[in-house]
């Protein structure tokens, strides 16, 4: 006959058990969290340092600025964008629930923002070779704004995870120290 004590063990092993199952997997719950948020602020970061390395913004502004100003004659501004640049959000989109949601937003916004600009700045797009209309003016504007949104966002959301991300000047070897 099995005793008292033995079934009292039984329960506390299997208790202790669950509960070591239970923290293990929030723990690798968290890890994998961490480990996606910093997948996508990295490929984010990427992205807005492309955008800021290759000036589409200044050109956008003056693009806008013409508009603003009344002197415009139709000119566009096209992105000639053949690569997928989101493959790291595409291939965790699985994932994504993990998120805390306020993180979500802005990242979901941020890349639905960018997949915008690239429709509406597409060498074969709505307003590529448009005529001079209020509509194409205000495609550009609209364009401005939105690549505007994104820098904002993506300054917000490389902010998101606890650890550091890469820079560019990491790679940058610091000067020789001068001979004593």
């Amino acid at each position: 006959m099995i005793g008292l004590s033995e079934i009292f063990a039984a329960l506390l092993g299997a208790i202790a058990a669950g509960g070591f199952q239970m923290i293990s997997e929030r723990r690798n719950r968290a890890q994998r969290r961490e480990a996606v948020l910093t997948a996508i602020c990295s490929e984010v970061d990427a992205i807005c340092r492309l955008i800021r390395h290759q000036e589409y913004l200044p050109g956008l502004i003056e693009v806008g600025d013409k508009i603003r100003a009344g002197t415009w004659q139709g000119e566009s501004y096209v992105i000639d964008i053949r690569m997928n640049y989101f493959s790291v959000f595409e291939g965790l989109s699985i994932d994504l629930g993990l998120l805390e949601p306020r993180q979500l937003c802005k990242i979901v916004n941020f890349y639905a923002y960018c997949k915008s600009v690239i429709d509406s700045t597409r060498p074969d797009g709505p307003f590529a070779d448009a005529a001079v209309t209020n509509e194409h003016a205000g495609n550009m504007l609209a364009v401005e704004n939105l690549l505007k949104a994104i820098l904002n966002l993506g300054d917000e959301i490389v902010q998101f995870p606890a650890v550091a991300l890469f820079h560019p000047d990491d790679l940058n070897p610091p000067p020789p120290l001068a001979d004593a």
